[in-house]
């Protein structure tokens, strides 16, 4: 029986886990993969990580690893969660390898979303995008593109196009396989196609992103400049898990939010990349795994 269980070892989860062994709650962390640190490892030299002019993102996950476990924390590693049972007071966490229960559960699984394969495609970086729903409060006035899955990418690009002006849709493969209904309504609200093409590689940094198409029939190539790309290829699997234990998300897979980090679930919070808000630096996500880990402490101790 833990105090709080942290899903996700990533610069989220280990900052949560850092401040509630802190709060003295005895604090549990399953990260799925071998090591902890998630995204973060496979990031670049960070220099807009506070108190260090540079620092490798590994090492700084490094020291996040050890501060956590000095602290007091356990970190459990290749513990990747299948099920949650979130009704009762008490929660539930099942892996592969055993049951957890505890008071609080802090959700820092990292982006929900899949990626399609392009060169520079990340998630740790600005001007691309994985969720609209997330990210209305900056569309307005914005060139946008939007590649991949074609099904998944129209009703994105279709929900896009009442908060930007300007919308592309890119789908990752040879043809556009639209129906006439659909074709109409992406006409209605002015999203340009663009056939035969599909994405290639991602450059550039905000607000002159460049998206790089390859053609297959001749392999051609052709650049599209544009404030955001919104990548689009379906969610990843603890995202069904999520709905499955009833956890509120957007049809991308972010987790919905409140201001201090409440899921729809009493005594379920979620911090960093898988929430409803923009967090897409390493900087953001530990800050919000922070700001959650209080929040969390403060309901555990009152109840609110």
């Amino acid at each position: 029986m833990y105090d709080i269980i942290i899903v996700g070892g990533g610069p989220a989860g280990l900052a949560a886990a850092i401040h509630s062994a802190v709060f003295g709650l005895r604090t549990l962390v399953l990260e799925a993969e071998k090591r902890a640190g998630g995204m973060a490892t496979r990031a670049r030299g960070l220099s807009n990580y506070p108190g260090f002019r540079k620092i490798s993102s590994l090492r700084l996950m490094e020291k996040m690893v050890l501060q956590t476990e000095k602290n007091g924390a356990e970190l459990r590693t290749s513990e990747e969660v299948v099920t949650l049972s979130l009704r009762g007071k008490d929660k539930v966490v099942e892996t592969k390898r055993g049951k957890y229960r505890c008071r609080a559960l802090i959700l820092a699984t990292g982006d929900g979303m899949k990626g399609i394969g392009m060169k520079w495609e990340t998630w740790i970086g600005g001007g691309d995008a994985y969720c609209a729903e997330c990210s209305a409060s900056f569309l307005k006035g914005r060139d946008i593109t939007v590649v991949g899955n074609v099904k998944d990418a129209a009703e994105e690009a279709l929900l896009l196009a009442k908060k930007a002006d300007n919308i592309r849709l890119v789908n990752h493969s040879n043809m556009i396989d639209i129906n006439g209904e659909k074709r109409k309504q992406l006409e209605e609200e002015h999203v340009t196609l663009i056939e035969n093409f599909m994405g290639k590689e991602i450059k550039g940094k905000p607000p002159s992103k460049q998206l790089v198409l390859h053609r297959v029939s001749d392999s051609a190539t052709k650049t599209l400049k544009t404030d955001m790309i919104f990548v689009i290829a379906g969610v990843r699997s603890f995202v069904s898990v999520l709905r499955k234990a009833g956890i509120k998300t957007h049809r991308q897979g972010c987790i919905v939010v409140d201001k201090f980090g409440k899921t729809n679930v009493r005594g379920v919070f979620a911090a960093g990349g898988c929430a409803s808000t923009v967090k897409d630096i390493i900087p953001a996500c530990v800050g919000d795994g922070t700001a959650v880990a209080t929040c969390a402490h403060l309901y555990l101790a009152y109840g609110s």
